[in-house]
């Protein structure tokens, strides 16, 4: 769950707000949000002071801070921060201004981002009015005019006065008729434009009243219409939250399921604790009795080199921690810094260990080693991680462990009695500080009789075997382990049996992970083609990732890698060996070189003196690959 965000709780009262993620790594999550927290602001983002936070390395498109919820006097508001993909509420662009949120709005985190809906109850968008903002409209008054008087009774007075004959008064009658008619002509065409213009209002009115009961019903149609898409919605939600309570209710039998199961894996690592202890007691025992055989000082050879695996376990000399801070400085390109955020959910700390057995297939002692595994392919609900055989089956080729297996006629025992444990960076490997048990409750673990809690792992393959007996060469081996030479035939004869691998481009094995969940793993490293190994120089810069050190430098309770730079110093493909200047200490083993472009080139495998350390060219990893990721 990202830093600073909470799904929804059961509340006595209705929250707020509610987002709902529906896009991203977050995808399927539900945050409430009284008004209390939306006045303090609500910060979406990818940076580790967000409120909500998303993955800092699948949620690419979201910015460090990307947006704002806050509550305002006029209702709930979402503002841009700055973001470099923009935000976007309902497709539109949100500006540092802000939009108002209402119930079903959807906030975009850049174009091809993460999407949220919000969910407000009570608060639905106003629809847009479709009614026309009526026009104010002013009444004229109509213009009256005085009663014309008769035009005969005129003419009559007028020609009386001024003596006119009987023809005369007949012309100025007609006249006067003609005159009046015209008046009435005029008249009767103003009336008739009144009444037109009275229609006219009629018609309009009737319009208005048509038109306003037309958007009525409209409207009417519309709030029905919303009404049902918002029971539809709600009736949605309902659905959603109770196969989200179910989910709950399941997920929570899950947990329960996977703490009783985690429980009786902590049981039985607390167990084959215990029977290292007692191994370590028998094995000192039986050092006793080989004293007598082989002499104090081959014994006492042979106890040393038997303790010394134990040190994986045990805290760094200062020389060892001294050398890793000199050599393991972060990476000073910053686009190396960018593939170590992004590469680092797909690198892994590697445990290993395995009880001795004698010849009656008694457990006698027991041996551990760690190194570095990074993926190299994902699919069909697996992992396939790469590592070197020699992290895995540290016997095989180390001199000493060999002769020392020799002289006391033991064998590691079959791989069933194994732990194998792997870490990603971030995961708890003990319970708290100081804890010796390592706890693989966050882990893919083998154990016998159990497995991790991300779930089981097993070995797919190793690349092809090199074994090279001591045989007649017995004696420089035994003198340079600081072992005797006049042992009796019966061991001298186990010794000259033993040996080692040569130092060659098979040192190469692949882990196989079971993913009960895809989200788990989602990062696979790129191996470099043959082109590109090609594109490769001398000086070119180069990054190792892994774990320098190991366990020993692990203080705390969750596992972290250490990324150091250097350049490429030597290029040998015909014998699969790259030389490189990148800081590289014991536990480095296995992990990959990565060039500037984000390709691997090659798997750490050893380092020599001063600077200079030794990969196996990516060719070689790539085959077998190939060869177990099925």
């Amino acid at each position: 769950m990202p830093d600073g965000a909470s799904t929804v709780p059961e509340r006595a009262t209705a929250p707020r707000a509610i987002l709902e993620v529906l896009t991203s790594s977050l995808a399927g999550r539900r945050f409430a949000y009284s008004s209390n927290e939306l006045r303090k602001g609500v910060l979406l983002g990818r940076a580790p002071d967000c409120t909500v936070r998303f993955d800092s390395a699948r949620d690419l498109k979201v910015s460090g801070h990307h947006a704002l919820i806050e509550e305002r006097q006029e209702g709930v508001f979402v503002r841009d921060q700055g973001s470099s993909n923009g935000l976007y509420l309902n497709r539109d662009r949100v500006t540092t201004e802000g939009l108002r949120l209402f119930d079903g709005d959807e906030i975009h985190l850049g174009q091809e981002g993460a999407v949220l809906r919000v969910v407000m109850q009570g608060e639905t968008r106003p629809p847009v009015s479709q009614l026309p903002q009526p026009s104010q409209m002013t009444a004229g008054s109509a213009a009256t005019t005085p009663d014309s008087a008769s035009l005969t009774l005129m003419v009559n007075n007028i020609g009386s006065q001024v003596g006119a004959g009987d023809k005369t008064k007949h012309l100025l009658k007609a006249v006067a008729e003609q005159l009046e008619a015209r008046q009435e002509r005029k008249t009767g065409s103003l009336m008739t434009m009144v009444g037109a213009l009275f229609m006219l209002i009629v018609a309009a009115g009737a319009i208005g009243v048509w038109y306003y009961q037309h958007v009525e019903d409209s409207r009417a149609t519309d709030q029905k219409r919303d009404d049902a898409e918002m029971q539809a919605r709600e009736q949605e939600r309902e659905d959603a939250e109770k196969a989200r309570q179910q989910r709950e209710k399941d997920r929570e039998k899950e947990l329960e399921d996977m703490r009783k199961q985690l429980a009786d894996l902590q049981a039985a690592m607390t167990r084959q604790e215990k029977l290292a202890e007692d191994l370590r007691a028998e094995q000192s025992k039986r050092f006793e009795d080989l004293k007598k055989e082989v002499g104090d000082a081959t014994a006492a050879r042979v106890k040393e080199i038997s303790e010394a695996q134990y040190k994986t376990l045990k805290e760094a000399t200062d020389e060892q921690l001294k050398a890793l801070k000199d050599f393991s400085a972060p990476a000073g390109d910053s686009s190396f810094r960018d593939l170590v955020d992004q590469y680092n959910p797909g690198v892994f700390l590697i445990f290993v260990q395995y009880p001795l057995i004698d010849a009656d297939g008694n457990a006698v002692g027991v041996e551990s080693g760690t190194g570095t595994g990074w993926c190299a392919k994902l699919g069909n609900g697996k992992a396939w991680i790469v590592t070197n055989k020699h992290v895995i089956k540290p016997y095989l080729f180390n001199a000493d462990l060999a002769i020392s297996h020799a002289i006391r006629d033991v064998k590691p025992a079959p791989f069933d009695k194994w732990t194998i444990a792997c870490w990603q960076p971030g995961m708890k490997i003990r319970e708290k500080v100081g804890d010796t048990t390592l706890s693989v409750a966050q882990a893919w673990a083998t154990v016998p009789g159990g497995r991790g809690g991300k779930g089981a792992l097993k070995i797919a393959g190793f690349a092809d075997d090199d074994f090279v007996e001591f045989g007649d060469e017995y004696k420089d081996y035994l003198v340079q382990g600081g072992f005797r030479t006049d042992l009796p035939k019966e061991i001298i004869d186990r010794v000259r049996k033993a040996g080692i691998h040569g130092d060659t481009a098979n040192d190469l094995a692949v882990l196989e992970f079971e993913l009960r969940d895809p989200k788990d793993l989602t990062v696979a490293l790129p191996i470099a083609s043959e082109e590109e190994l090609g594109r490769l120089h001398q000086m070119d810069r180069v990054m190792s990732l892994g774990y320098p050190l190991g366990l020993s430098v692990i203080k705390g309770t969750t596992v972290t890698t250490s990324p150091a730079t250097g350049e490429l110093r030597s290029l040998q493909f015909e014998v699969g060996k790259i030389g490189t200047s990148a800081p590289i200490l014991p536990g480095n083993s296995g992990g990959p070189l990565i060039d500037a472009h984000g390709k691997v080139v090659g798997v750490i495998t050893r380092r020599f003196e001063a600077t200079q350390g030794e990969a196996i060219a990516a060719t070689h990893p790539r085959r077998v690959v190939e060869r177990f990721a099925k």
